[in-house]
């Protein structure tokens, strides 16, 4: 049982810029919701002052990144129906400070659960989205000092994972006594994607990543599916099952297209979870199937974004195949249609793509179809198709606060559709943890394929 001891309003240390925060369109279609996120760290001597140290840090960070201390609102521009700005009301940050009942061990491997839920910080969607804090972070004591966790609530409408996580290293800095470095400031005017074109009445490309996604042969909708349990589950990959995956993908390229760029980690690895998704599915071969993923376009674009670029910088793409392709052909094959959704993000697409976002009349129809709100109006993104999130280029290990670098590092919800997150192990020898988010009845199948297919 988790019991919050206190609750702490944090405000920027000095004066803040006041007035409105332009948000993109990029930053439109991203969720309302927070994204949740875990990070464990060991027992320390000095863990005592945790709450304090964190508490001071934070209202220093503020300063730099202010927009996070503000609220969300919509903008009075005439024509922006359903635009979301950011009010720069420095109302502060929430930091809880919380104590359980249970040891570091209690929690396993900190898979998302309901247990590991309690970890992180709850909010309050019922309330005006005007008053809801962009940041609530959670510090919980594990029974007999066994280390504590760090529970973090980040709104996705405020930045990417790549923006997020170089907040929460910035903040680790200051909280150890450093200072921050020029090129570690955050660049916060997203004016530099907002684009003063007039939008092409026909896209430029098909957009599949935009389109209805498949639905199950002899399904007229996805109300059964969504009917069907989640659950959440990590599945490690060694560094030798990693390099067998990529050996496995590019000895079809040797074959096929020679002197082409071997698959990455991502590709490979991507592949490997589509096509055992859908084996332990058990659809039928000429059953349509979608992945989708998101590609940073802080160099894609032209010209590129500076890389401390505090914004959501994300494009969405995706590739198509049938089953009977994906679950027979060599994974190489599979690899290739990851690529060719990767390979699609570049200065032009991403451009016709915010075109298309621009002709939705309202914000809000837009967001539904990127993400799909949990909501039965919204779209459903899970069997027959899939999405994968690759993390692996993201230093979370580097969040150290003065207590250690974590030992462990996740993302904390479980998801209504079948996804998987792809992040490196905070072993740091080359192995990969996917957290994976599957429909209950096929999650065994799923595992057995993971392993046995390698």
């Amino acid at each position: 049982m988790v019991t919050i001891k206190n609750s702490y309003t944090v405000i920027p240390e000095e004066p803040t810029p006041q007035g409105r925060l332009w948000l993109s369109d990029k930053d439109q279609v991203a969720t309302q919701h927070h994204t949740p996120t875990i990070y464990i760290y060991k027992p320390n001597q000095n863990q005592e002052n945790v709450i304090e140290t964190l508490k001071n840090s934070l209202s220093k960070i503020l300063v730099h990144y202010y927009p996070i201390a503000g609220r969300l609102c919509y903008s009075d521009e005439e024509g922006d129906s359903g635009r979301v700005e950011v009010n720069l009301n420095a109302k502060g940050a929430i930091l809880l400070e919380a104590e359980t009942t249970k040891t570091i061990h209690d929690y396993g491997d900190f898979s998302p659960s309901d247990l590991t839920k309690e970890l992180i910080p709850i909010i309050d969607y019922n309330q005006p989205f005007q008053e809801m804090p962009l940041l609530v972070v959670q510090l919980t004591s594990f029974k007999n000092n066994q280390g504590f966790a760090l529970g973090v609530a980040f709104s996705h409408s405020l930045s990417d994972g790549t923006g997020a996580v170089k907040f929460i290293n910035s903040w680790a800095k200051i909280a150890r006594g450093e200072t921050l470095e020029p090129n570690e400031l955050p660049f916060l005017d997203r004016t530099l994607i907002k684009f003063s074109h007039t939008p092409s009445k026909v896209p430029r490309f098909e957009h599949i990543e935009l389109k209805p996604l498949p639905l199950i042969i002899g399904r007229k909708d996805t109300s059964e599916e969504r009917k069907k349990k989640t659950t959440a589950t990590l599945l490690k990959l060694s560094y030798d099952q990693v390099e067998k995956l990529k050996k496995k993908a590019n000895d079809f390229l040797s074959m096929k297209k020679k002197g082409s760029r071997p698959f990455s980690k991502f590709e490979a690895i991507g592949a490997h979870l589509w096509r055992c998704a859908s084996k332990a599915r058990g659809l039928e071969d000429d059953q349509e199937s979608v992945v989708r993923f998101h590609a940073d376009i802080r160099r894609r674009i032209n010209p590129p974004l500076p890389q401390n670029f505090f914004a959501n910088a994300l494009a969405l793409t995706a590739t198509k195949g049938c089953v009977g392709e994906i679950t027979s052909k060599p994974l190489g094959y599979v690899a290739q249609k990851i690529r060719e959704g990767t390979e699609l993000v570049k200065d032009d697409f991403i451009k016709s793509q915010i075109d298309v976002i621009r002709s939705f009349r309202k914000m809000d129809d837009a967001m539904k179809l990127f993400l799909g709100d949990e909501t039965e109006k919204a779209p459903y993104f899970g069997n027959p198709n899939f999405q994968v999130a690759s993390w692996t280029g993201m230093p979370f290990y580097e969040a150290d606060f003065g207590y250690g670098k974590p030992i462990y590092f996740g993302y904390a919800g479980v998801s209504p559709h079948d996804r998987a997150y792809i992040t490196l192990s905070p072993d740091g020898d080359g192995s990969v943890i996917v957290s994976l988010h599957f429909q209950m009845a096929h999650l065994e199948l799923f595992k057995k394929y993971f392993y046995e297919d390698i």
